[in-house]
């Protein structure tokens, strides 16, 4: 199979400064702030990008949802939910009833924990999703494309030690694992 021609990096620096060098020694948090600013861009520019592309009149958060929904046969509850998305309970509980308006998903309490909520997708949820995933997996790929294998997984492995460290150092239970022990998707 053909790799596709890598883009030239440009001769000068532009609005993403993009040039290959070494830290300096003495960094005054430059180095650090224009990783920052470069990574929301990033983030940005992608998002901006899957949000148009995005199937079926969904949003980028009900996606999410239905995308984490889709790895677990049995659902998760809403805190589950809340702690692999990263956002508020109350986000999830809008995005679910949306969802749930759609039939894509459907609520029911836990025998075990009559008070407890699981969130699981309905079979047009998972029809929708056997749809979609591949689509989005192909998108996501082809805005990656500018780095080789070997930059796009030592970038992955380096923003998964990034993570951990935020992780342990704010006691968020969003990644119980460091990333060497986490299987990798």
């Amino acid at each position: 199979m053909k790799t596709p021609d890598r883009p030239k990096l440009p001769e000068r620096p532009g609005v993403w400064g993009v040039r290959r060098s070494t830290p300096q020694l003495k960094d005054d948090g430059h180095l650090a702030l224009s990783t920052w600013v470069r990574l929301l861009k990033a983030h940005s520019l992608m998002l901006r990008e899957l949000r148009r592309q995005m199937p079926h009149d969904l949003t980028v958060p009900q996606f999410d949802v239905l995308a984490q929904l889709s790895r677990e046969r049995e659902g998760m509850t809403a805190g589950q939910l809340t702690r692999e998305l990263l956002v508020t309970a109350g986000n999830v509980t809008g995005i679910v009833d949306r969802l749930e308006q759609l039939r894509l998903v459907q609520r029911r309490r836990r025998p075990e924990d009559r008070r407890a909520v699981q969130v699981r997708l309905t079979p047009r949820g998972r029809r929708l999703m056997s749809q979609v995933l591949p689509v989005h997996r192909r998108q996501v790929q082809s805005l990656l494309a500018p780095l080789a294998p070997g930059e796009l997984a030592r970038l992955r492995d380096l923003l998964g030690l990034l993570g951990h460290h935020l992780v342990v150092r704010g006691g968020s239970p969003a990644l119980p694992h460091p990333p060497s022990s986490r299987p990798r998707a």
